[in-house]
């Protein structure tokens, strides 16, 4: 574009802002602008109400009722199971320890002296096979063992950590059917293994490594040390990998009592966080990456390094760190997790006992956690507000195109109205009683006398207004002179302007000059001096 089209066009523009300035708003603009100033109040108001109400934060409170709910099941049926296994525990022991009892006076030995028979170890496992096998198929754990105080080889290095012990596993947990379980042999002596046609894992051990099992000497000093009913003296551990395994797993544990007091063995039930998984993880389909866990609770925070998981995916919070239960920054109770800055998860958790007020172990406390990213939470967060502020804006949209409508309806009607100002005599009812009045009283004006009764005037007078008015047409410029002559010979204004191709604007301008110059105040006083002249034959067509 050449510059100086440019410069043209920024003049154009600059001067119809500087008339605008001059001349003030048009009535529609002016009542459209304050249509939409009154909507954007009550946009305004209904907006506040939408905040002060916490309209914004109901997807907030529905994913907290949806995940409260969830939670409030999962932590229902892990009391329960936890609960029954640890009865079923309870009641393993009892038999374990009248049987291992019986068996050892049966061939007059006593159980304080079971170490000093390392021969009789083997023997005695085996006869409690069946015993084991029918406990962990009514079950519905992932494991039952037995591991005695005792060492078939005491002499060899690192027996002081070694113990003889049964360890089963099922393959299939969740199901609990006698005809479809599937039994592996994790631990103990190969020979029983074989007699009893009990496939082995590939993770095979003779006996268990008690120094990475510390559960076993802490199950055996806590019966030493409180004098109560195996009841009250279960323990669940902290979830690990066994030694020469991977998968993580929780145990009941058990001491093993004699009855003249000596604690010659533990047992107990495993459960596997693949156990836990299959029948903890959240059935939230709308939660992607929502993970449950079962956790001790130190000092409100979560020991993830004991905790076992489930969730649908396999990338979880790191189980090496602690994480702090603080107050979430969202609204509505959620909980904050937080690892490091950018390693941070949203959620709830409810405290959960797993033993009796009078346990030696009561003072340890577990808590169910349900918990996503924080990034998860908010993009739900954001998918539900979301549909609001469409919402809102589609109203916006509404309310600018029924401000443009009410505008146009209102204002056309007066726009039309004075139009027919201009012509208050052949003016048509508006409906508009205040216009209608205007141009009842502007037609009035027109009709009533404004100039002098010719009739009534004394005829030296009579003929000193038309000289006076002679004298003042001289001073009309060309195109008044052509506009005045167009009046004299009857036409109107607007076919004044046609004839002269002019707009009616410019002939009102002329029209204002010539009422001056001639001193008449409207149009009907013009045409009365020009038949004043005419009577008088003093001008000429």
């Amino acid at each position: 574009m050449p510059k100086n089209r440019l410069m043209e066009i920024l003049e154009t523009n600059r001067d119809v802002i500087r008339q605008s300035s001059q001349k003030g708003l048009p009535m529609g603009l002016r009542l459209f602008l304050f249509l939409i100033l009154f909507l954007s109040f009550i946009m305004l108001g209904v907006l506040f109400i939408l905040f002060s109400t916490g309209t914004f934060r109901i997807g907030l409170q529905e994913h907290k009722s949806v995940l409260g709910s969830e939670l409030a099941h999962i932590t229902k049926d892990i009391s329960q199971y936890f609960g029954n296994l640890s009865v079923q525990t309870v009641e393993l022991a009892k038999g374990l320890s009248l049987s291992i009892e019986r068996n050892m006076k049966e061939r007059g030995r006593s159980i304080a002296d079971l170490q000093k028979y390392p021969e009789l170890l083997e023997h005695l496992l085996e006869d409690e096979v069946d015993r084991l096998t029918g406990a962990l198929e009514k079950s519905r754990a992932s494991g039952v063992f037995i591991i005695l105080d005792a060492t078939v080889n005491p002499d060899l290095p690192g027996a002081e950590n070694s113990r003889a012990c049964i360890y089963l596993r099922n393959m299939e947990p969740n199901i609990v059917n006698e005809m479809a379980s599937n039994l592996r042999y994790y631990l103990g002596p190969m020979t029983i293994a074989r007699k009893k046609g009990i496939h082995i894992l590939p993770q095979w051990q003779m006996e268990m490594d008690i120094s990475e099992f510390s559960y076993f000497s802490e199950a055996k000093a806590a019966a030493r040390e409180h004098k109560l009913p195996l009841s009250r003296l279960y323990r669940w551990s902290r979830g690990a990998a066994l030694p020469g395994g991977s998968e993580r797993a929780m145990h009941c544990i058990v001491p093993l009592i004699a009855s003249d007091g000596t604690v010659f063995a533990v047992c107990g039930f495993e459960v596997s966080e693949m156990l836990f998984k299959l029948s903890y993880a959240p059935k939230s389909e709308n939660y992607g990456r929502l993970y449950c866990l079962l956790s001790p609770l130190d000092e409100d925070k979560l020991q993830l390094s004991g905790a076992l998981f489930a969730g649908s995916f396999a990338a979880g919070p790191a189980v090496s760190e602690l994480m702090n239960t603080e107050v979430s920054p969202f609204a509505g109770g959620f909980y904050s997790y937080l690892q490091s800055e950018d390693d941070g998860y949203a959620g709830l958790h409810q405290i959960i006992s797993l033993y009796p007020g009078d346990s030696a172990y009561a003072d340890e406390q577990w808590a169910v956690v349900l918990m996503m990213p924080h990034q998860r939470l908010d993009s739900l967060i954001s998918a539900k507000n979301r549909l609001l502020v469409m919402g809102l804006l589609i109203l916006i949209f509404v309310n600018i195109g029924l401000a443009l409508l009410i505008s146009h309806t209102y204002i056309n009607p007066v726009t039309t109205a004075l139009e027919h100002l201009k012509t208050p005599s052949q003016a048509a009812k508006t409906r508009i009683p205040e216009i209608d009045d205007l141009i009842e009283f502007l037609a009035a004006q027109d009709d009533s006398p404004g100039s002098p009764d010719t009739k009534e005037l004394p005829a030296q007078e009579y003929s000193n207004l038309c000289l006076e008015f002679i004298k003042n047409v001289q001073t009309l410029s060309p195109a008044e002179k052509a506009v005045f002559n167009l009046y004299v010979k009857g036409h109107t204004a607007r076919e004044i302007a046609d004839i002269l191709c002019l707009s009616i604007n410019t002939i009102k301008t002329h029209n204002r000059r010539i009422y001056m110059k001639l001193n008449v105040t409207s149009r009907k006083e013009l045409m009365l001096y020009i038949q004043m002249i005419e009577e008088a034959k003093l001008i000429h067509s």
